[in-house]
């Protein structure tokens, strides 16, 4: 059975382009659930588009998107990022792409980590090319990550702390309120001293 939250997860991601169209699609005619979660005349919209259309998903948004708690999906993707980082798993490149282009979209508390992403690691190959490689340049050109994991972890770790005292929070898709005192926004104010520490 569905809850209201996993329904909206399923909105969440086709919203954010994490799933297909036609996965979305196949989902929507298992998922009778959606008619009692909501109501008829919803659910009826969504099997009324036409998912075969060239520009069917900016239809489909304007029907779910009311229908997506987006602070609270973004939230939680947000953190994901950042504990990958700590605990380092999937692929640094990915996940400091992502945290830029986040940052560029208006998350400004990701600065140290956009600018370190920006400032070289852009040019590094990811995981997923491997094997476009000698396994020699691969290494030595990923190598850049190695020097500089420590202060990725540490910044992680920093703004981790923010969100688990309830000092950082996402309200909406590219917005968030921040309670933090102005000494703790160093990444506003002092990111110079950031990247020589």
């Amino acid at each position: 059975m569905n809850s209201k939250e996993d329904i909206q997860k399923q909105f969440y991601k086709i919203y954010k382009g994490q799933i297909s169209i036609s996965e979305f699609e196949e989902w929507l005619y298992k998922t009778q659930e959606i008619e009692s979660v909501f109501n008829n005349d919803f659910y009826f919209k969504l099997l009324d588009l036409d998912y075969r259309k060239k520009h069917i998903k900016v239809e489909l948004v304007k029907v779910i998107e009311m229908e997506i708690p987006h602070g609270k999906f973004e939230q939680s993707r947000i953190l994901s990022l950042l504990k990958n980082i700590i605990f380092e798993k999937g692929d640094p490149v990915e996940i400091l792409e992502q945290l830029y282009d986040d940052y560029c979209n208006g998350y400004s508390f990701l600065r140290f980590l956009g600018l370190t992403y920006i400032t070289g690691i852009d040019v590094l190959p990811t995981l997923k090319q491997r094997d476009k490689w000698d396994d020699n340049k691969f290494n030595s050109k990923r190598e850049i990550l190695n020097n500089i994991k420590p202060k990725l972890i540490k910044e992680a770790e920093r703004l981790l702390s923010f969100f688990q005292e309830g000092l950082l929070i996402i309200a909406e898709e590219n917005d968030y309120l921040d309670y933090r005192k102005e000494e703790e926004k160093i990444e506003l104010h002092n990111i110079e001293r950031m990247f020589k520490e």
